[in-house]
């Protein structure tokens, strides 16, 4: 993580200097709410500064970063978006690996033995929108690779991202479902039973961040989020939801 690692400065020495920090404006892939959610808590209570975490599917992020949202950072489901996005102009360095995330199968019956088994006796499959979400996109790989897709693609109901997944799942809305493995320590879907099982053959996604052109944080601010998003503190929250790190 070259740019990454390039900011390193102590938490100390930027707590002295400067007291308080400034805000940051961060946009976040819609799966990776929940780690980025106790990081954003770790975060503000050492620095004293506040996080704003704006959520929606990668592929809105990039739209409305390309039409010029003032955020500072952009985290990724996948490497595309923000590799587009540097090509536009529109960051200030290469994105770079943040971690490694995990599609998963959901099912509202315990014990899945199958994912194929349980595609075959679902009424109703949730997925991202593919188009939009890096999940969804690979679901629908993953469907197509196996010759599933034109089997079940007419029981296929899609979410605008895995966020919106997680709310079918927890409101009872779908039975099956394709999303993240961070969906697995979200309390609200737990309690709802069920079981969840990691889909064979999808390739892991790298989730890319990048520092965007446009930041209006301090630079000390910028440099401070830096040091601690690769600190220990915060990888160990992407590990603890089952997240791989580069």
């Amino acid at each position: 993580m070259r740019f990454l690692l390039f900011f390193l400065l102590t938490f100390d020495g930027f707590t002295s200097a400067f007291g308080q920090t400034s805000d940051l404006k961060i946009a976040v892939a819609a799966n990776f709410l929940p780690p980025m959610n106790q990081v954003k808590a770790l975060y503000e209570e050492k620095f004293q500064g506040t996080l704003t975490l704006i959520v929606a599917s990668s592929g809105k992020l990039t739209a409305q970063i390309t039409n010029g949202a003032p955020y500072d950072f952009f985290i990724s489901a996948d490497m595309k978006y923000p590799e587009n996005i540097y090509e536009q102009g529109l960051a200030q360095q290469k994105p770079e690996v943040l971690a490694y995330g995990t599609l998963y199968f959901w099912s509202a019956k315990p014990n899945i033995t199958s994912v194929e088994k349980r595609m075959q006796k679902a009424k109703t499959i949730a997925i991202a929108q593919p188009d939009l979400a890096p999940y969804g996109k690979i679901t629908r790989q993953w469907l197509q690779q196996h010759g599933w897709w034109d089997e079940v693609k007419d029981k296929l109901v899609y979410a605008e991202n895995i966020s919106q997944v997680n709310q079918y799942i927890a409101t009872e809305a779908v039975i099956t479902a394709f999303t993240a493995n961070s969906a697995q320590h979200i309390e609200s879907i737990q309690q709802k039973g069920g079981s969840w099982q990691e889909v064979e053959g999808a390739s892991p996604l790298p989730h890319g961040m990048v520092l965007l052109r446009n930041a209006e944080a301090a630079e000390f601010t910028v440099d401070q989020f830096l040091e601690f998003i690769v600190s220990p503190v915060a990888q160990k929250v992407f590990q603890d939801f089952g997240y791989q790190l580069p």
